[in-house]
């Protein structure tokens, strides 16, 4: 009971820490963003208990006191004496990579809940020990795997609408205020088809697309129309896109069939290089798409199919893209084949 305890709480006062970091970083962000759409000067509000510190792309230091010994990747860290989150939401707005929020005081909390473990297991007995041990086991950790899964998949979504939105928002003030401007619209735009494709992936999975009636579609025209939705995304990464595209007709329902192409070249836009390339490929009974992008671990590829699964913590999404595409190939008896080596391809081919 004593182990269970211990474990349960100190997992317990971690997630506390990292969900206030979180939001803390995550208003900080948004206060950067807001600062730079309004042409104004970097400025960083205190935030008591907490150093902040900012770096650039290089990792060069631009506010805050040098820290040591960090890694420069999205998340929670802690060591013996501190707690670090890093947070990449600033998106080089005023320049800023990285913001990296390092916690003042030394961590008392686990060496309290250690005394209290203690005391709590002096005063236990041998049966409720084994009784509790095993109901533990039974019973909560299956619950507490998916509360945790729950958990995860709702920070990540308001971690992931906060920059669209902020976008959105901020770029609509300015449009108020002054003559309309390309690219404030163009930011606009971007940043309303990223929510919209959110929305209708999780419109798909929670109404299961029961109403929709499978027909014969060419498959070309899909394709060809969510190319076209995601010609901006493509284009701020300068991203070069060879397509091969052949008519061929398959019978499936209409928006299945959206949200299979669609989570597929998003996919390959999202996890690809800057510069980098993507083909696509379209003839009789086969569809593939390649992209040269940061690729996937090979004891990883048995994976990406799962939902809420994501490769990787500093890309944006929820992990239900690519569930979504195994469902809409199950329901229609398309086989799925993924090649793909690290930091080099991947390759994703359908069979109809």
């Amino acid at each position: 009971m004593a182990f269970s305890f211990y474990g349960y709480e100190s997992s317990n006062i971690i997630s506390m820490k990292k969900e206030k970091m979180q939001n803390i970083a995550l208003n900080i962000s948004s206060k950067i963003i807001a600062s730079y759409m309004r042409s104004e000067p970097l400025s960083v509000d205190a935030v008591n208990g907490y150093e902040i510190t900012l770096y650039d792309s290089n990792k060069v230091l631009l506010y805050g006191l040098p820290l040591n010994g960090i890694e420069f990747k999205q998340g929670f860290y802690h060591d013996d004496k501190f707690d670090y989150f890093i947070d990449l939401s600033p998106q080089l707005h005023h320049g800023v990579k990285y913001l990296v929020l390092k916690s003042k005081n030394a961590n008392e909390e686990i060496s309290k809940l250690i005394q209290s473990t203690l005391f709590i297991a002096i005063f236990s007995v041998v049966l409720v020990v084994v009784v509790g041990y095993f109901l533990t086991k039974m019973f909560l950790k299956p619950i507490q795997s998916e509360r945790i899964k729950l958990d995860k998949f709702i920070k990540d979504s308001t971690h992931e609408l906060n920059t669209p939105i902020t976008a959105i928002l901020m770029s609509i003030d300015r449009l108020k205020k002054e003559n309309i401007d390309e690219k404030i619209l163009k930011r606009v735009q971007i940043s309303a088809k990223r929510v919209q494709k959110i929305y209708s992936d999780l419109t798909y999975l929670l109404l299961e697309n029961k109403n929709q009636e499978a027909k014969k579609i060419n498959l070309k025209d899909i394709i060809e129309n969510e190319l076209t939705l995601y010609e901006d995304l493509a284009s701020k990464k300068s991203l070069t896109i060879h397509k091969e595209l052949e008519n061929m007709f398959f019978t499936i329902d209409e928006v299945s069939a959206q949200r299979l192409f669609s989570n597929l070249i998003s996919n390959a836009i999202k996890y690809n290089r800057h510069g980098g390339k993507i083909e696509l490929k379209l003839v009789q009974n086969e569809f593939i798409i390649s992209d040269s992008g940061i690729g996937i671990k090979k004891e990883l590829q048995g994976k990406i199919f799962d939902r809420f699964y994501r490769a990787n913590e500093y890309e944006g999404g929820f992990g239900i893209g690519l569930d979504i595409v195994k469902r809409v190939c199950s329901r229609y008896g398309i086989n799925i084949e993924v090649s793909s080596k690290e930091k080099v391809m991947t390759s994703i081919k359908l069979k109809f």
